[in-house]
């Protein structure tokens, strides 16, 4: 099960202090993504939201879904297939590391990805100001190896 960075009332407060109305669609989208346990698709969360709230259209779910990611309560994942995927996210300063099998899909974050000398070097060769990377591994679990 992933750790949630976030509750509910804290996605909320963040929305809005983001500047986004609080509307009930975005309640119920936001509801709806921190129940999940493994990465979803943009689809998984039409179809629960849906039998929620037929109301909820679809250009509303991904746009809610782009949002909760730029605020940090998603990360996306760029999947093999070119899809995105989302997780629970660990906030907006923090970076985030997983393990993406590119047979059935499982991710497993990880802490520690040592790339600190890396950023500094980047920083001072490029004078960007860095304040975020993400890792993403693919490779194929063991489930998928047997």
């Amino acid at each position: 099960m992933q750790a949630q960075a976030y509750s509910l009332d804290q996605t909320l407060k963040l929305l809005q202090d983001h500047g986004y109305r609080m509307t009930n669609p975005r309640r119920t989208i936001a509801e709806t993504v921190l129940d999940f346990e493994q990465a979803f698709s943009a689809e998984d969360v039409v179809r629960r939201v849906d039998g929620m709230d037929p109301k909820v259209g679809r250009a509303t779910v991904f746009r809610t879904l782009d949002v909760l990611a730029q605020i940090g309560v998603l990360d996306r994942l760029h999947r093999p297939d070119g899809c995105h995927s989302y997780v629970l996210g660990q906030g907006r300063d923090k970076h985030y590391h997983h393990l993406i099998c590119s047979s059935c899909g499982v991710v497993v974050p990880f802490d520690g990805c040592n790339v600190g000398d890396l950023l500094a070097d980047l920083q001072r060769s490029t004078s960007f100001q860095i304040s975020n990377h993400m890792l993403e591994v693919f490779g194929v679990c063991e489930t998928c190896q047997s």
